[in-house]
């Protein structure tokens, strides 16, 4: 693996004084991807541009331009047919985890992946993990950048377990030495430097938290049961405030309750989701929504959500100023528009397949597509929705739906895996998509979506047998 990220770094140094684009994937893992070699790019005076696409379809290939040298990251090695017809003849490299699809013919692309390096794309190393490979080989000083690569892996759900697995393990080690990146044991609340401890447990929702989850009122009842103040001097009091006979209490009383909810067959998995490793950046003092990799994550995803992905680009890079500006209001959109499709799911939204077991919604009208995933991930949490069942939300415009599913990271750790079925369904009604076994997307005719949906249901109880 190494040795293919250093014939990467020694491409781009043949090419530095030609036209070198990154185009990487429009989310969280994406966004830390080109942020990554860009400054790597940087550091060596290596002059490029940059540009964000949702997914390699065959319509965005063909409006794609190769440069003499293109470097996709977090994106590609499923998409090599589509890529191929356009780009084989050009230098390309591909920096990716998702599982690829054979290349032949085409001696030009420097292809790393990580399923050609024995790792498990899913869980071991992201797209921006990928990128820090061939960073690590252009800058020799480059081992801040795994900060970054950290910050991408938690987008695609890697340290689900808890902590990371596989080759995060090692990037994270790296972190550790270069003083970038501290770890603790933690509650895996969202949130520890920035909001009030009863916000962050009224939105913990996976696993669901019987009187906890969704209830404000419940969270203060819950605190004060437990003797832990609320306020601390005139502020509220964060996670990050408690002390650890706090935690202890808290922590034990949320697996109690969450036991009570849970199928008994997942119910091992509980302890896991609830307790794990927090990793906090260092160098963000001053941004308390930074400090934590996760919320930094979310901050990322938020730009990309609103297709203003060149913003959490510039924040990832290391803009503190007016971009960084930019996405707190971006992050306040974000928030305001999820708020207008959970209104829509409380209102009764929710639908069920034609077998009884996928749970879906048309959100048409309602939502842009690029909010449909967001709006799934937080609809398990939902009264009205079964956590323990994937979701589907649906979004038609201009002849085309574009559809987005979710599960719950019990499922995944079950071994659950919405991206084969999704892949696969959508292939079935003529279409494409892919993703993540947590998170997955794909793009049909409107008029097919009712097939589709059949199909995917059908594939998702395949995989329950």
């Amino acid at each position: 693996m190494q040795k293919i990220a250093r014939r990467a770094a020694e491409l781009i140094e043949k090419h530095r004084n030609h036209t070198i684009e990154i185009i990487s994937h429009m989310d969280s893992d994406g966004v830390s991807a080109a942020a990554i070699l860009s400054k790597a790019l940087d550091r060596r005076g290596i002059r490029h541009s940059v540009r964000f696409v949702r997914m390699l379809y065959q319509d965005v290939v063909e409006d794609l331009e190769p440069s003499d040298l293109t470097i996709f990251t977090d994106l590609g090695s499923s998409q090599l047919e589509n890529l191929g017809k356009k780009f084989r003849g050009h230098s390309v490299i591909i920096a990716d985890h998702h599982e690829p699809v054979r290349a032949e013919g085409w001696p030009e692309l420097v292809h790393l992946n990580a399923h050609h390096h024995g790792l498990d794309g899913v869980q071991e190393i992201s797209g921006a993990g990928m990128a820090y490979l061939i960073a690590r080989e252009l800058d020799g000083n480059g081992r801040d950048l795994s900060a970054l690569a950290l910050v991408g892996a938690i987008g695609d759900v890697q340290n689900a377990w808890g902590k990371f697995l596989g080759y995060n393990q090692e990037i994270l080690k790296e972190a550790m030495e270069a003083g970038v990146i501290r770890k603790s044991k933690d509650l895996m609340l969202y949130g520890r430097y920035s909001r009030p401890i009863f916000k962050s447990l009224e939105f913990f929702t996976d696993p669901y938290i019987p009187g906890v989850s969704n209830s404000q009122a419940g969270c203060i009842w819950l605190l004060k049961d437990l003797n832990i103040p609320l306020r601390d001097g005139g502020g509220w009091r964060r996670l990050a405030d408690l002390n650890e006979g706090e935690k202890q209490r808290l922590a034990s009383e949320l697996i109690a309750r969450a036991y009570l909810h849970v199928p008994e067959e997942l119910v091992k998995f509980v302890p896991g989701l609830i307790i794990g490793e927090a990793y906090t950046l260092v160098k963000e003092r001053d941004w308390p929504m930074l400090q934590d990799a996760g919320e930094f994550s979310t901050c990322l995803n938020s730009t990309a959500r609103h297709e203003q992905p060149l913003i959490g680009f510039e924040v990832a890079k290391g803009d503190r100023g007016g971009y960084c500006r930019a996405m707190i209001n971006l992050l306040q959109q974000h928030r305001r528009s999820i708020a207008r499709g959970l209104e829509f799911i409380d209102s009764g939204g929710i639908q069920r397949g034609p077998r009884g077991y996928l749970q879906y919604f048309d959100a048409t009208g309602v939502v842009k597509n690029m909010f449909v995933g967001s709006i799934a991930s937080l609809a398990l949490g939902n009264a009205r929705c079964d956590p323990y069942r994937p979701i589907a939300g649906v979004v038609r415009e201009n002849g085309t739906a574009k559809i987005s599913a979710r599960c719950s990271r019990l499922l995944f750790l079950r071994g659950f895996d919405l991206s084969k079925a999704m892949r696969a369904a959508a292939e079935f009604c003529g279409g494409e998509g892919g993703g993540h076994a947590v998170a997955c997307g794909a793009e049909i005719d409107e008029n097919k979506v009712p097939v589709f949906l059949e199909k995917f249901e059908e594939l998702l109880l395949a995989q329950i047998k």
